[in-house]
């Protein structure tokens, strides 16, 4: 078992999914005579944002459609003009909601889509912060050196040192592996990883202030200079920027990626068309929440710029292959047939309903303002009826609420609340008990 892959009953098996299909790509890079896995972090997000492709262009099909049903939802926009008693909002709020269900609109498709990349973007954090865990080939490259450090005097003191000294945010604890007596030892195995951990971490500078610490021991300078061509075309990008390493707010080539990553943010969010809802309250907050996430960009930046440059990698290669995804989906939408699409599109949503009804589940619409969502939904008695529970709390406020008389509820008799209960009915009535 590898120490320094991520565990946790979630994002351990979801990491370790990540890892593997990571190692598959490197493993194929290497085949065709490529060592290098800021290219691997670029086609695994191809390959991450291929997966979710399917969600993305449901949320897009899904503006698109009400975008073209506009005039449908302003029809009942229209006819709650200037109404604004709460059982008209209801009544509103409701028959707009059973028109989105009618055509099997999803307002919170959008919204999953986020959360299913949320994990991905945690287990690749994971991956790219301890890339020789998961990938067998760079592991390989640096155990030749991390057996030579280990089995040199002092090992375990001096790397701790130089680690600290070097300030390298290590994901594997130090440990005291000097009275192992191999490195297939429990011990031995820890100290190995870490030590794995921190020749990853390290830059080609790093790497030759290591191979002097440990002047005792000229194989490990020998190995060191040895293989560092190769460590540094492994885990370093265009210029020299090591995919370990956070750029920082700094000025350095390395800012570059922040910096691309903000731009791709911005135009990915730029291109994405806003929902409609039909309902102007409703319309009114989605309008709000945009101008709010376009806080994004700022957020990519800034994450970006504090978390490995690999990270980045992939943060900006996502948020670029989304804008293409995006304008492509668009261009492809605007030149349909929407009502072929959209009567397909309710054909689907009327099986769902039926086969919904056939096993007796009620739908949130259902839920929140009553039955007779597919009837005649613009009967006054019917309203009424329907959204007396609502009408219930939503006229309620805490001046004029006073608890239902129940044997349970009634003060004692003589209590300092009875007394007070008395006074309050003389002064409301006059009349005293």
């Amino acid at each position: 078992m590898i120490l320094t892959q991520a565990t946790g009953i979630i994002m351990g098996p979801i990491t370790w999914l990540l890892g593997t299909i990571f190692n598959a790509i490197y493993n194929l890079f290497f085949a065709m005579g490529v060592e290098s896995i800021a290219l691997s972090i670029v086609l695994f997000t191809i390959f991450v944002r291929l997966i979710l492709f399917p969600f993305n262009l449901k949320t897009t099909k899904s503006s698109k459609i009400q975008q073209h049903l506009r005039p449908e939802f302003n029809k009942i926009t229209k006819k709650y003009k200037g109404k604004r008693d709460q059982q008209s909002m209801i009544a509103q709020q409701r028959e707009t909601r059973e028109l989105q269900e009618k055509y099997g609109i999803k307002m919170s498709q959008g919204c999953l889509t986020a959360l299913i990349q949320l994990p991905v973007f945690i287990g690749l954090y994971n991956v790219i912060q301890n890339v020789p865990a998961y990938v067998f080939r760079v592991r390989e490259l640096f155990k030749p050196i991390a057996i030579a450090i280990f089995n040199s005097a002092n090992s375990s003191s001096v790397i701790s040192q130089f680690a600290t000294e070097q300030k390298l945010r290590l994901t594997t604890k130090a440990v005291e592996f000097a009275s192992a007596t191999s490195a297939t030892s429990g011990t031995g195995k820890a100290g190995l990883n870490y030590i794995i951990d921190v020749l990853y971490k390290c830059n080609t500078d790093q790497l030759t202030k290591l191979g002097q610490k440990f002047s005792s021991s000229p194989e490990v300078a020998n190995l060191i200079s040895e293989k560092s061509q190769s460590i540094s075309n492994v885990n370093h990008f265009f210029f020299g920027i090591n995919l370990s390493e956070a750029p920082g707010l700094k000025l350095s080539i390395a800012l570059i990626i922040p910096i691309v990553a903000f731009l791709c943010q911005f135009l990915a969010m730029k291109v994405t068309p806003m929902q409609e809802t039909g309902d102007p309250q409703q319309d009114a907050q989605m309008r709000t929440m945009r101008k709010t996430m376009y806080i994004m960009p700022i957020f990519s930046f800034f994450i970006t710029a504090i978390s490995p440059a690999g990270l980045g990698i992939y943060w900006a290669t996502s948020a670029f292959v989304s804008f293409l995804i995006t304008v492509l989906t668009n261009v492809y939408y605007d030149h349909a047939d929407m009502d072929a699409i959209i009567e397909k599109q309710q054909a689907k949503a009327a099986v769902k309903i039926a086969k919904r009804k056939a096993k007796g589940k009620v739908s949130l619409t259902e839920r929140l303002y009553g039955a007779g969502a597919e009837g005649d939904s613009g009967s006054g008695s019917s309203n009424v009826s329907n959204n007396r529970g609502l009408n219930k709390y939503g006229n309620m406020n805490l001046r004029n609420y006073e608890p239902e008389a129940t044997e349970e509820r009634k003060p004692k008799k003589g209590s300092l609340a009875d007394k007070a209960n008395a006074v309050k009915r003389f002064n409301d009535t006059g009349v005293d008990d």
